[in-house]
């Protein structure tokens, strides 16, 4: 596991040098190494709740509330406070407003994207076991049960499409970040 994380970091680290750019100018890999960590400290603190459905979504509903603290409260000075020790205000190169700016937009739009990740992780299961008896039920009923799943997502979808998706881009960032 470090080994791999070694190597996709020092990979972009080598990029970074060979092509005279900063770190930050490929967010990405640090951005999914630091979520990944976020994952695995998660499963790891407390380790004997991982089995428990409560346990777990406890566990879970306490990471979104660390993420909410430190990302949207107080004007995003816990996040200064804990990132401020390893990063910069000062202008560079892929970061015109300084590295902790820059780190603090790119994570603050996927911030929540791990625990929804762990939470569709959670009840994979329930769901899989849901659909296996969906699919024992008369044709009728699957397909009452069925529609109304796809109504209710794609009702979702329309909504999405038709007001985050078509926001302009500044001013969805401003209401992410």
């Amino acid at each position: 596991l470090l080994q791999m994380f070694w190597r996709l970091n020092f990979l972009v680290f080598m990029l970074m040098l060979t092509m005279n750019n900063t770190y930050i100018t490929y967010y990405i890999c640090p951005l999914h190494t630091f979520y990944f960590f976020l994952t695995f400290a998660t499963m790891r603190f407390l380790p004997g709740l991982n089995h428990s459905n409560w346990g777990m979504r406890a566990k879970l509903m306490g990471v979104c509330a660390l993420i909410y603290i430190v990302w949207d409260t107080m004007g995003g000075s816990i996040f200064n406070t804990i990132w401020g020790i390893f990063l910069s205000t000062d202008p560079v190169k892929g970061a015109r407003t300084g590295t902790l700016w820059e780190w603090y937009f790119r994570t603050s739009l996927d911030k929540y994207s791990t625990v929804w990740g762990m939470v569709f992780a959670l009840n994979f299961p329930a769901v899989s076991h849901m659909l296996a008896k969906t699919e024992e039920l008369p044709a009728a009923k699957q397909w009452i049960i069925k529609g109304i799943a796809v109504l209710g997502w794609g009702g979702l979808a329309v909504w999405w499409f038709r007001n985050p998706f078509v926001e302009a881009k500044n001013s969805y960032n401003l209401g992410n970040a």
